[in-house]
């Protein structure tokens, strides 16, 4: 069977696992859940939501942020989030190993 080639009219394609923000045309997106992946890294517990967008499957980590959002509206644990619909805007954040700012997600409801 043929592999598919990796398009050349996007970025996508070379992009990792890992949605980013400039990868979104527009703002509010919404995402789905379909796994939750979760994983101590230096000592820290790390969340990522497993999702598709534009028909490739993608992570995205929640940031503190983010996980204190889902909290507080009622979202019990990182497995409830399991095929809510998150809606998310893009900020700008002070990325901590550069100190330059970055875009990144916020979710601003979930519908």
């Amino acid at each position: 069977m043929e592999e598919k080639q990796p398009s050349l009219e996007g970025w996508e394609d070379f992009a990792g696992e890992y949605l980013k923000a400039d990868l979104i045309k527009e703002f509010p997106v919404t995402l789905v859940p379909v796994e939750i992946d979760a994983a101590f890294e230096d000592g820290r517990a790390r969340l990522a939501i497993k999702t598709e967008y534009n028909g490739k499957k993608w992570k995205l980590e929640l940031n503190k942020t983010n996980q204190n959002f889902l909290r507080a509206n009622g979202i019990t644990s990182p497995k409830a989030m399991i095929g809510k619909k998150l809606v998310f805007d893009k900020i700008k954040v002070r990325n901590p190993t550069t100190g330059g700012q970055v875009d990144s997600f916020l979710i601003i409801k979930i519908a």
